[in-house]
Formats: structure tokens, sequence, C-alpha cells
């Protein structure tokens, strides 16, 4: 007879009530359970004891990450030399370069990176229409500015809260400021 199937269902017993149930010597079978911790004797009783749950879920506590503080220009250098060579055809590498050099660092070269905000993003894009940059050289050098966040924001040397993404162009004549979603 199964002592431990037995002694689960009776929740409490003595060792003569559970001998005299399975009708057998059950002294080395119940050590052998109290040894797992599946029994307590306690007062003369021996008790069951339930299984624990296992933890199916962990709590997370919000934890203070401190971020590098990195400045821009050394992030376009790094991000060029680290990403885009790696990942990029020669052609595609230069016209980054050149995007990142004459538009971008030129708004941002007074700033750190983890301090670009979604309203810095809409300054950029005033100050580039303010260049005349037309509408799918705009639309470019901003998805490369995103692209270049969210590359930072991945390793873990920034924050998430600057997120943006930009649309495609549907008429490549017309791109406005509401063709940047600012996620919240």
């Amino acid at each position: 007879m199964n002592i431990e199937k037995l002694a689960k269902h009776l929740k409490e017993f003595t060792q003569d009530e559970i001998e005299m149930i399975a009708e057998c010597d059950c002294k080395t079978q119940l050590e052998h359970l109290l040894n797992e911790n599946k029994l307590v004797f306690e007062q003369g009783l021996y008790k069951y004891q339930e299984e624990k749950p296992k933890q199916e879920f962990i709590i997370c506590t919000k934890q203070t990450i401190n971020y590098q503080v990195i400045t821009f220009d050394v992030a376009v250098n790094y991000f060029l030399e680290n990403y885009v060579k790696n990942n990029c055809k020669y052609n595609t590498y230069r016209r980054y370069r050149g995007i990142l050099k004459h538009h971008i660092s030129l708004f941002f070269r007074n700033k750190n990176l983890n301090d670009v905000t979604c309203n810095d993003i809409q300054e950029f894009y005033y100050f580039c229409k303010g260049r005349n940059l037309p509408p799918k050289v705009l639309k470019n050098t901003l998805a490369l500015l995103n692209q270049m966040i969210k590359y930072f924001q991945n390793l873990g040397i920034i924050d998430r809260t600057c997120n943006f993404q930009v649309r495609r162009l549907s008429d490549k004549t017309n791109f406005t400021v509401d063709r940047i979603i600012f996620e919240v």
C-alpha cells in the first residue's frame, strides 16, 4: 500500500492508526516521509504537509539603472564605426556619415545623447525644414536619427524616454511634422 497517499488522505494520524488501516508495519516508511519533510510529528500525531506550490512568477521592482553620459559627437562616431560599418555596404556608410555629420550633428552638437527628448526631435524637424531639405532627405534624416537612438537604447547606454517613428511618405512632396509619431 502507498503510505504517502494514505497519509495525504488522512491529514493527521497516529502510527497505530495508519498501521491498522494499511495492515502492515509502516515505521520505516513514516521515517522516510519525515526525512523528506512530507510529514511532521507533533504531540504524538503525524501531520501530512501539503507541498507548497512552485513559484510561477517573480515580482520585479523598478531598478534604477545608471545610464552613461555620452556626447552626441562620440555617439555618432561609435554608431558609424560599430554598427554602420559592420552592417551596411560602403555606399550606405558614406551616405549615413554625410547625413550624420552635415545635418544631425549640426543641430545636436552641444547635447548629450541621453538628454535628447521628443521636443528636441520636433525642433530638429523645423531646423531641417528651415534648411530647405527635400522631403525624402528630411524623412531619411529623421529615420537615421531614430535608428541611432534605438541602437544606443538597445545597448542600454541611454534610457528609452525618447521614442518616435517616422512614417513612410505616401506623397513624396508632402512631409510634415505630423508624419513623426511620438510614443509616450
